[in-house]
């Protein structure tokens, strides 16, 4: 009786440390695509926000790293595309975060993440991209800014190692003073540099292409777990959100462990 008295405290606990650490990871989230729950060619934006996706062409749903991902299939303009409103404009902080996969990163130069950043609003934007362009693959950063009148496009590049043929985690944020980018959970590359961030232009937010840029779709790639926070996140907060399904309910067989899994668990001989 002892035991089981043990095991369904440390198992409570367990959970509510869990629920706690779910909520936090909540805070400020933009969206959020597991590529998990689609319904016809709308992506559902896990976050709760509405800020649903739709597939317009070139993008075929496959295994990911966890449940299903996009695979991008052809050049084009257009591919995943989160329909331009309020709620995707991020001014202040930033953290983008996705896994992505390749056959070789060798010679590639796409976006996984672009609102803007090549055309009209290219000042006023946010991104995230590799390119390799003749030194080895980089990951990149783009961040608008805005002073008085003066817009200007940052520009923030790492080298990246990042493995052939196996799921690799990027992520970069902005805090208002410094800039990092993320592989695999650790910081690969940080730069200070204080600047006003807005991305705050009309367009739409697309996952695996450039708007009016077809020469940098991220062609044969696969990204899964894509999201967006209106905060920079810690190196501990993108290690959690790493493993996926970082919210206190999740869609689809990334089920989180509910209330009624926590006893019938505790209660088990």
């Amino acid at each position: 009786m002892v035991r089981r008295f043990i095991g369904t405290f440390s198992s409570t606990i367990f959970f509510l440390v869990a629920i706690f650490t779910n909520a936090e990871l909540d805070e400020e989230l933009v969206f959020y695509l597991t590529f998990d729950n689609i319904k016809d060619q709308t992506i559902i934006d896990e976050s709760g926000n509405g800020l649903d996706a739709e597939i317009i062409e070139n993008t075929e749903i496959v295994k990911g790293k966890y449940g299903e991902a996009i695979h991008i299939t052809e050049v084009g303009g257009n591919c995943v595309n989160i329909p331009a409103q309020e709620k995707l404009k991020v001014v202040g902080e930033i953290t983008m975060m996705a896994w992505v996969y390749q056959e070789t990163w060798k010679g590639q130069r796409a976006h996984w993440f672009d609102k803007d950043c090549h055309t009209a609003g290219r000042t006023i934007c946010y991104g995230m991209a590799i390119a390799d362009l003749g030194n080895g693959p980089e990951i990149w950063l783009f961040l608008g800014s805005r002073k008085d009148q003066e817009q200007l496009r940052h520009e923030f590049a790492v080298p990246s190692k990042m493995a052939d043929k196996k799921w690799n985690h990027v992520a970069g944020s902005y805090d208002g003073k410094t800039v990092k980018i993320y592989l695999d959970g650790k910081v690969i590359g940080e730069e200070d540099k204080e600047f006003n961030l807005v991305g705050d232009n009309d367009s739409d937010v697309r996952i695996g292409c450039t708007k009016d840029r077809p020469n940098v779709t991220f062609v044969n790639g696969l990204i899964d777990e894509a999201a967006v926070w209106r905060r920079a996140l810690s190196e501990d907060e993108i290690r959690q959100a790493m493993k996926g399904d970082f919210l206190a309910v999740s869609p689809g067989d990334k089920a989180a462990t509910t209330w009624a899994d926590v006893k019938s668990r505790a209660v088990a001989p």
